[in-house]
This record gives C-alpha cells, structure tokens and sequence, in this order.
C-alpha cells in the first residue's frame, strides 16, 4: 500500500473506518457486544436483572417516597409507551434496511440486464455474487422482521405483567 498516493491511502481509511456509533454499518461491534453479554451469562449462569423502571422513576423527584396512584399509573403507562416506541423503531429500522437492500439489487439487475451484452466473464461472476450475497441479506432480514413482527407483542404482554407484580406500582392494584 505503500505505492498508493497519500490521498487514495487516506480516502480508503476513511471509506473503511466505521464508527462506533453507527449502528447501521458497525456491524462487528454489536456481534462483539452480544457475544460478550452471551459469555457473561453463561459464567455466571444468570442474565444480568434490568431496572426497567428506573429511568421512569428517576423523572419523579419522590426521593424514594412510595408512589401515589397517579403517579404509578403515569410511571407505568410511561414504561409501556416507551417500549411500544423502540418496538415500532427497531420494526422500522430492520423495514428500511430491508427496503434499501432490495432497492440495490433491483437497481444492479435493471444495469445488468442494460449491459449484459458488453459484460466480460469476471463481471458478470461479480454481478452473480453481489445477488446472492444481496439475497442472502435480505432472506436474514426477512426473517428479522417476521421474528420481530412475532415477538413484539409478546415482550409488551411481559412487560406488563412484571409492571404488575412490581411492588413499586402497588398501588395501582391495591384500590
């Protein structure tokens, strides 16, 4: 790479470098985070226990003081709300992925089937494995999006019926 002028050499890096907060392309970094979380649980033989009240209660200025009903009833319907939007957010994340995906191939088939006449054999290898590599990622997104379209509602019906058993909203079920 040495050959390379300065400027090819710094676009490439630039053209590779992913960010750590971009979550669309910084693939590896959330397989790395997983995995990691995976072999955490594993040691130790629990999964770690999520305070999911605590960001909604943090918003109270209580100091720790039991909840009256209209609060427990606004920190609960909070709660609910709020993992209704990440469930429509990440439907709609894997749903525009999804769209692109299928966007790029339509648009690689309409140019190949406009050049396919003055293609040579290694382009036309490339333009077959770009659709099966195209393919395989949107039959995975596919399946992300059935998956999640399936469990959503599943996970909004858990998170109701721990706000239930929570001792912190007992009041809710006291009256």
């Amino acid at each position: 790479a040495s050959w390379m002028p300065l400027s090819s050499r710094a676009r490439n890096l630039r053209m590779s470098a992913v960010s750590f907060y971009d979550t669309v392309r910084n693939q590896s970094g959330r397989a790395l985070r997983d995995e990691t979380e995976n072999k955490k649980e594993e040691e130790t033989g629990e999964s770690v226990e999520i305070d999911y009240l605590a960001p909604f209660l943090a918003q109270l200025d209580d100091d720790g003081a039991e909840l009256s009903f209209e609060e427990a009833q606004q920190v609960r319907e909070e709660c609910l709300k709020d993992l209704k939007q990440r469930l429509i957010e990440k439907a709609n994340l894997i749903q525009s992925r999804f769209d692109q995906e299928t966007d790029e191939l339509q648009q690689r088939q309409v140019w190949y089937q406009q050049n396919q006449a003055t293609l040579e054999a290694n382009e036309e290898a490339e333009y077959v494995t770009y659709c099966n590599d195209a393919m395989f990622r949107i039959h995975i997104l596919e399946q992300r999006l059935n998956r999640h379209k399936e469990v959503a509602p599943r996970k909004y019906v858990e998170l109701d019926h721990r706000l239930r058993k929570d001792p912190r909203l007992s009041h809710l079920h006291n009256d």
